[in-house]
């Protein structure tokens, strides 16, 4: 990982390099490009990210960034640059599920049993449509199990949240320090408490699911139902 920053922060910085933007602090114009970095709505930060992994890389703050958050949280900025980058890097990515052999045909279901594996399936089916119609908040998933991870900087400043996918969720940072803290210490620390965040990192468990399984539906063949 690495970070960017003019030699101090604004308050602190030579005459007139506060009133300049720095080059990744301004609106892009044409196609936008990888390396060109997410910013807040602001421009008071940006951050790059992996664009395999999606896990930070960078971090840079504008000379004047608080001027531009006016009375804004730096906390704000970060979350918000973060949710551009987890929307425009791609889907959330697909946690694997874990290898199964494929079962092997149950000896004990004939066709006489096709009556009762239909009706399982009706239910399930049932059961889907059911999912469909709700709204995503109110659906809960129990394939996926786990929790999100939290950890702090070094110095206990910054504290960083991923969600179940590996991605930033939310950012907290001490307001008492950001008073006296120079914007070379703010990016190394966010970096850090993700650093932290990502070591402590593991991708969640899935729990198996019924899938019915039909091997053929001509005669002398029974279906079989199983668990995947």
């Amino acid at each position: 990982m690495s970070y960017e920053s003019v030699e101090d922060d604004e308050l602190l910085a030579p005459q007139g390099l506060s009133e300049v933007d720095d080059e990744e602090t301004q609106d892009i114009e044409g196609e936008w490009h990888f390396a060109h970095g997410f910013p807040d709505t602001r421009r008071a930060v940006r951050v790059w990210v992996d664009e395999e992994t999606r896990r930070l890389t960078r971090v840079r703050l504008s000379t004047r960034w608080r001027d531009r958050l006016g009375t804004r949280s730096l906390d704000d900025a970060f979350t918000e640059a973060f949710f551009l980058a987890n929307a425009r890097v791609g889907e959330i990515p697909e946690l694997a599920r874990p290898e199964q052999a494929e079962p092997e045909l149950d000896p004990r279901l004939t066709w006489d049993d096709y009556e009762n594996v239909l009706e399982r399936v009706n239910i399930l089916g049932e059961r889907m449509r059911d999912l469909d119609s709700r709204a995503p908040e109110d659906v809960e998933w129990p394939d996926f199990e786990g929790d999100k991870v939290s950890a702090s900087s070094s110095n206990g400043h910054v504290t960083v949240t991923l969600s179940l996918a590996g991605l930033t969720d939310a950012i907290a940072i001490d307001k008492g320090w950001l008073t006296k803290a120079r914007m070379p210490e703010i990016a190394e620390s966010v970096l850090n408490a993700h650093e932290r965040a990502y070591a402590r990192y593991t991708p969640p468990p899935t729990s198996p699911v019924i899938m019915i399984v039909w091997r053929s539906n001509s005669p002398g063949r029974a279906p079989t139902c199983c668990p995947s």
